[in-house]
């Protein structure tokens, strides 16, 4: 009698592959443990989203809803500003800023930008500082400091008005100044400005009797009296100088007498140059002076 026999079946191996091993590990590393339990709920949830405002009608109908209820919240009754202010300023001056400012009340605070505002402001020529702030909830206020007038430069384009350290303030309107502000002239005065001032200030007893500073080739300054005559500066200690033609003019009175050119150039002489006479000829008379 045959005996029937089944083929032994090969033992298979319960162990993973070191593949799948690694897979398995890697699957049960925190990072993608915290990933599947919280990315999939997001990504189940945002696919709808993304979905929805893949059509740009439905995007547009969110944009206009969000916005709607952005201009709500910062269009109420306590954010808004119903007037601006001024404060140190000019009427003219006033008018400048509003214009530059451009703003249509009733406005609310969030619209606004303070610092743009204050920027706008200083970009006026006449204003030397601003600060602008809300105040009492509706009010926007600006304080400025306006450029003092000091000096009147003349020059191609006609008269401007300076501070003491020759900033532009504005140009010259009609007649507004008069006499009061001295006049300064020749190529780079405005940079020379300060000088200027300086000597207009050292001058200042006989500030009526000045016409005005003209700079000589950018390095020195003339003195025109309203009498014609000149007076030349030293190009340093100019200051100085003209302290020793008041101190001439206190004690032998020189700015009285025919003279037309007193030439101060020279700290240790001035020389003294006379109209010309009845020939033509210029005379000049050299003064020594000790320092």
């Amino acid at each position: 009698m045959q005996q029937i026999g089944f083929p032994k079946l090969k033992k298979r191996d319960p162990a993973p592959s070191r593949l799948g091993y690694k897979f398995s590990r890697w699957m049960l590393s925190p990072f993608i443990k915290k990933s599947v339990f919280f990315g999939m709920p997001l990504i189940i949830l945002l696919l709808p989203v993304f979905i929805f405002l893949k059509d740009q009608n439905n995007k547009n109908l969110v944009e206009e809803i969000v916005l709607d209820f952005y201009r709500k919240v910062i269009e109420r009754p306590e954010f808004m500003l119903s007037a601006l202010s001024i404060q140190g300023s000019s009427d003219s001056l006033n008018a400048e800023i509003r214009e530059i400012l451009g703003l249509n009340f009733p406005i609310s605070s969030f619209d606004l930008d303070l610092a743009d505002l204050r920027n706008r402001v200083l970009s006026l020529p006449p204003v030397e500082t601003a600060e602008v702030r809300l105040e009492g909830g509706s009010i926007l206020h600006v304080k400025v400091k306006e450029k003092v007038p000091a000096l009147l430069l003349k020059d191609d384009t006609g008269i401007h008005v300076l501070n003491k350290n020759g900033d532009y303030i504005r140009p010259l309107l009609s007649t507004e100044y008069g006499s009061k502000l001295p006049v300064i002239t020749g190529e780079g005065a405005q940079k020379a400005a300060a000088e200027a001032f300086i000597l207009f200030s050292a001058l200042y007893d006989k500030l009526d009797e000045v016409r005005g500073l003209v700079l000589v080739g950018g390095r020195r300054w003339n003195i025109v009296l309203k009498s014609g005559q000149v007076i030349m500066l030293p190009e340093k200690k100019s200051e100085q100088a003209v302290q020793k033609i008041l101190i001439l003019d206190k004690a032998e009175k020189i700015l009285s007498r025919d003279i037309a050119v007193f030439d101060f150039r020279l700290p240790y002489r001035i020389t003294l140059r006379f109209p010309e006479n009845k020939d033509g000829q210029i005379n000049s008379k050299v003064i020594g002076v000790s320092n």
